[in-house]
């Protein structure tokens, strides 16, 4: 089955980097990186594979680049 993410950042702090992730046609939801701890949270709580590809594709790209990037997309 394919997934297309799309990510998109609303805030980026000291502490913290906070996206809006969706598919092509789903709900908005939100997603938080803690820069001191490197754990990425769903706000709603829900860990399904939709967070989860989100979720990958920030944590690849703030362990490479050592940045949070304005967009993202996650295609599997």
């Amino acid at each position: 089955m394919a997934m297309l993410v799309y990510l998109d950042k609303e805030s980026d702090t000291e502490v913290e980097v906070r996206y809006r992730f969706h598919t092509g046609g789903g709900t908005h939801r939100h997603l938080v990186l803690d820069k001191r701890s490197e754990v990425i949270t769903p706000e709603d709580g829900d860990r399904d594979g939709v967070f989860r590809a989100a979720a990958g594709t920030v944590a690849r790209a703030w362990l490479s680049a050592g940045s949070a990037p304005d967009r993202l997309i996650h295609q599997s």
